[in-house]
């Protein structure tokens, strides 16, 4: 689960990454252009831009530490308890056996149902 949430972290930050760098190259692209106007605003762009990447690396930083936080906490939490947790972790295995069998058994009858509905249009 962990993992999830530092995947979609990543994801994340990446994603914004890319917008601030084509943000970045458009307005280099508009670079050419000497209106005064446009500087101003290419000025003010480009503070925004720094602020976005600022506050970028800062919830990258948060991201990692609390994934860092989080792991460490499940790591002495199971150290402490072993034997809880690998109850805890037999009981969920248990859960998701049974969803997926039900889920595989339930599948099975409608395709059940489904081939006695083409028996009987054949009579």
């Amino acid at each position: 689960m962990l993992e999830n949430t530092k995947e979609s972290s990543a994801a994340l930050a990446s994603e914004l990454r890319n917008v601030v760098n084509q943000a970045e190259a458009l307005l280099n692209a508009i670079g050419q252009d000497k209106d005064e106007a446009l500087d101003a605003l290419r000025g003010r762009v480009y503070e925004s831009l720094d602020t976005a990447k600022a506050r970028l690396a800062d919830i990258e930083g948060q991201a990692s530490r609390a994934a860092r936080r989080a792991a460490v906490t499940a790591e002495s939490w199971v150290r402490d308890n072993p034997w809880t947790a690998v109850a805890i972790g037999a009981s969920i295995g248990l859960v998701l056996g049974a969803l997926i069998t039900s889920r595989r058994s339930d599948s099975e009858d409608d395709a059940d149902d489904y081939d006695d509905e083409d028996d009987d249009a054949d009579v």
